[in-house]
């Protein structure tokens, strides 16, 4: 039992209350949190597989007020500065078992202090992650890149497609919209099925990257490295490949660009033709 806090005039205050008093009021979220004057005292708890963020405005605590976060689920998650300034020797981007907490200097300020003991951090950093079934597009969701890293892996694994020899292409995404301009590139592009090449592409003015083709009854994946993304400059990626064409596996590497100043939040993977079933993992590259 937690005690009744913030007090009031009139209250009653229980033994078994005080006898609590070391417990802390702790509320769970499993979405993108604004905090409110009942977080005060408390412990934001945030469970999610995606992404989430924990908004700070201004004039909503005091000065010495603390606010406890902690992050126990599988998506990362930022706390993020509102209209009330945060500010940290560290990352204010919580990875899985990450704790710490907010001190408000001000009404207006606050610093966040990560726990005395926090999950080690890797190089990869898991943001979000799903299944997908006859799907014609797979959109990752919106915010996927943000401001926390600066470059991305993404991991698609397609277990059955609808259409043999389907390509799978790919366009960045921003504010739910894909990019369709003629300006995506594919720059020293190769796929080798079995022993033969079967294609080599410089493509430039292309309205989606373009990767490989597969087959309807194997398995394929596509790693897929995003450069910069939330940058308002050229977009730049690196993917490998492997897959089956006609009972001949195969693979293909290469590079390329998309040749405009836009910023991007997200991207669609989709089928030439047909329909693909699979998953997909996106990870973001911890800035040292």
């Amino acid at each position: 039992m937690a005690t009744p806090f913030p007090f009031g005039s009139g209250n009653t205050f229980l033994a078994s209350q005080l006898n609590a008093i070391t417990t802390l009021p702790v509320s769970t979220k499993t979405a993108s949190y604004v905090l409110t004057v009942a977080d005060l005292g408390t412990r934001v708890v945030m469970n999610s597989a995606s992404a989430t963020t924990i908004t700070v405005n201004t004039s909503i605590f005091a000065a010495s007020d603390v606010v406890e976060i902690a992050n126990i689920g599988a998506g990362v998650c930022t706390i993020t500065a509102g209209t009330c300034t945060v500010g940290t020797t560290g990352t204010l981007a919580l990875a899985q078992n990450a704790t710490g907490k907010l001190i408000f200097i001000s009404a207006s300020a606050a610093i966040y202090v990560a726990g005395g003991v926090a999950a080690s951090a890797g190089g990869l950093v898991f943001i979000s992650g799903t299944t997908f079934s006859a799907a014609s597009t797979v959109s990752l969701p919106a915010s996927t890149f943000s401001a926390t890293y600066t470059n991305y892996k993404i991991i698609y694994s397609v277990t059955a497609a609808s259409t043999d020899s389907t390509a799978i292409n790919v366009r960045l995404r921003a504010s739910g919209t894909d990019s369709s301009a003629a300006s995506y590139s594919n720059a020293g592009v190769t796929y080798q099925i079995g022993a033969t090449t079967i294609g080599a592409a410089n493509i430039l003015g292309g309205t989606a990257w373009q990767f490989t083709q597969f087959n309807s009854a194997d398995r394929n994946k596509v790693v897929l490295d995003v450069f910069s993304p939330q940058v308002a400059a050229d977009t730049h990626f690196i993917f490998d490949t492997y897959g089956r064409v006609g009972g001949s596996q195969g693979g293909g590497h290469g590079n390329g660009e998309f040749r405009a100043a836009t910023q991007f939040d997200s991207l669609t993977l989709f089928p030439s033709a047909g329909t693909i079933t699979g998953s997909y993992q996106v990870y973001g590259y911890a800035i040292a």
